[in-house]
This record gives C-alpha cells, sequence and structure tokens, in this order.
C-alpha cells in the first residue's frame, strides 16, 4: 500500500505541473508564480512537493527569458539544493554498504567509465545491468558523476532510479525520476522530458520494489550468492557473450567486489577464454577440474559419513562451480 501512495503522490506532482504550465502559457501572468516565493526549502517537509510545479515551469519557459528576474534565481537555488540532496542521499547509502574505497574508485576510473564516457543508454543493455544491485548503483552513481554529456546523464540518472527501486529506496527513487524530468527538458530528443515516460518509470519502479518488500517482510536478504549466479547467467547468456573490454572488465570486478569468494580468481581466466572461443567443452572442463580440487582443499568427510560436509561459505563456493556447470551445458 505504500508503494501506492507514493506512486499517487508523484503523479499528483506531474498533473499539477502541465496545469501550472497550460495555465501560464495561456495567460502569462506572473502573479501565479508568487505562491512559488512562499513555500519550503526544506526537501524532507510535507509540502516541498509543491516547489516541483514550478520548478517545471521554470525548465519550460526559461529559454523565452520572460520570468521574472526573482523567480530565475529562486528556481536555480532550489535546482542546485534537489542535486545537493540526492547526492549526499547516495553518498550516504554507498558508505552504509562500504563502497567507497580507492581501491574501487581507482578501478572504476581506470576500466569502466573511459567505455561509456559519453555514450551510456539505457538499450541496449550492458554488463554493468547485470551487476550486483549494490556494486550496480555504485558504479552508475560513479559514472554519472564524471560524465558530462547531458543526454548520458539523463540516461544514467534513469538507471540509478530503477536500481534505487530494487534495492528498497521507492521513494527516492519516484523523486529522482522527477527530478530526471525537470533536467531532460534542457535535453534535446529524450523521452526522458515526456510526462508519460515519468508515468511508466513511476509505475515501473513501483513493481521493481515489490521483492525487496517481501524479502524484508520475510526477515531475507538477497545472498551474494544469488547475485552472483544472475550475474554468470547474464554473462553466459549466448545472447549477451561478447569478447570486449566491458565484459572483460566487469569479470575482473566482481574478482575484487567479492574478496570471499577466491576462487573467483581462479576462475577469472576461464571465463574470459570462453567469451572468447566460446567453446563450452573447454570450459567446463577447466570449471570441473576447479570444482574437483576445490572440494579435495576444504571437504571434511568424516570416516562413519558417505557425505561430505562443508561450512556455510565453503557451500556457497562449491554452488558457484555448480552454477557455472549447469548453465553452461
Amino acid at each position: 500500500m505504500i508503494g501506492g501512495v507514493i506512486y499517487m503522490k508523484f503523479n499528483k506532482v506531474i498533473s499539477k505541473s502541465e496545469a501550472l504550465l497550460k495555465d501560464y502559457l495561456e495567460t502569462p501572468d506572473s502573479s501565479i508564480l508568487n505562491e512559488f516565493n512562499k513555500l519550503s526549502h526544506n526537501i524532507h517537509s510535507k509540502g516541498y512537493l509543491s516547489n516541483i510545479k514550478f520548478l517545471y515551469l521554470y525548465q519550460i519557459v526559461k529559454v523565452h527569458e520572460t520570468l521574472p528576474s526573482w523567480y530565475v534565481m529562486l528556481a536555480n537555488q532550489k535546482m542546485k539544493e534537489l542535486e545537493h540532496y540526492f547526492n549526499a542521499s547516495f553518498e550516504k547509502i554507498l558508505q552504509e554498504s562500504r563502497l567507497e574505497t580507492k581501491e574501487l574508485n581507482d578501478f572504476l576510473n581506470q576500466r569502466i567509465a573511459w567505455i561509456y564516457k559519453g555514450k551510456f543508454r539505457v538499450y541496449p543493455t550492458t554488463p554493468l545491468d547485470y551487476l550486483p544491485l549494490l556494486l550496480r548503483l555504485k558504479v552508475y552513481i560513479f559514472l554519472y558523476e564524471n560524465e558530462e554529456d547531458m543526454k548520458a546523464r539523463c540516461h544514467l540518472r534513469n538507471r540509478i532510479a530503477v536500481t534505487l527501486a530494487k534495492l528498497g529506496h521507492l521513494e527516492l527513487a519516484n523523486f529522482y525520476s522527477v527530478y530526471n524530468w525537470l533536467m531532460a527538458q534542457d535535453v534535446a530528443n529524450t523521452h526522458f522530458a515526456e510526462s508519460s515516460n515519468l508515468k511508466h518509470s513511476l509505475q515501473s519502479q513501483k513493481y521493481a520494489s515489490e521483492l525487496n518488500k517481501q524479502l524484508v517482510r520475510e526477515g531475507q536478504e538477497v545472498k551474494a550468492v544469488t547475485e552472483l549466479s544472475y550475474y554468470f547467467t547474464q554473462l553466459l547468456n549466448p545472447k549477451n557473450m561478447r569478447y570486449d573490454r566491458a565484459n572483460v572488465a566487469t569479470i575482473d570486478l566482481i574478482e575484487l567486489y567479492y574478496p570471499q569468494y577466491p576462487q573467483l580468481e581462479e576462475l577469472n581466466l576461464p571465463l574470459k577464454t570462453y567469451l572468447r572461443t566460446k567453446d563450452s567443452a573447454e570450459f567446463c572442463e577447466k570449471v570441473a577440474q576447479k570444482r574437483t580440487k576445490f572440494i579435495r582443499h576444504v571437504a571434511q568427510v568424516p570416516y562413519h559419513l558417505k557425505e561430505m560436509t562443508l561450512t556455510p561459505m565453503n557451500q556457497d563456493q562449491l554452488t558457484i562451480y555448480n552454477y557455472l556447470l549447469r548453465i553452461v551445458q
């Protein structure tokens, strides 16, 4: 129900924004703008969303230079405040997840950022789109912070919002989508400037957050090995398989992100070789050999038992081998 309330709240913002724009264009009377000067600057306040309709009007009409100077200054100020608010929100999420590290930032700068500089788009999908969710969010935010192309920034904001929703931050995701809608008014030929697209995005994010809410209700969380399995499924999907810098970089990124799974280092070269050769028999042979070596190293088999016993961590590691063999065979 909470998701529905949030969805309705932001949909109402869209309707009011369009209505104000229509009234102003029909009768450009500056008196209807005076309310903007009285609205709260506190983004956390209940009434803050009333600012959005005036910011939308500003984004559309500013090129005509018909707005009062006080209005332009106030709109610029509030747009900057919004940007600061989102940056601070993202930084808090990443810091709590321990994803603000020099090692990770250096990797992204050297191996990822240049690949997508100025050309990131939502479609077609990229290897970034099936990274583990928190890591995915980190990468999108890093790319966004280092991106100058206005259209690419629109696409990155969209991906950030979708990922936030999947992580359970639905209200922040919806609000950021509204911000993207505002910013997109400055960008030529982008569907993110359309109200219909924003409404669709809000609806999609509502559904995207449903699984997270269900897991929270059940006191569960998505296990790392589950996110790894999803990554490998997409990486090795024949439709996605490409031996290129983007896929190779994400294989190395996954290894860096999961130090608790040392066998990812052993699987690094076989994965890259498989992307290059498409030789599934060779890949399965190498994975099976490493699986056998792993079992011999960690298995504890008491003399009176026929089945090996593994710690939960070792069981997860064995699952990775098993899963790779299953999806390729």
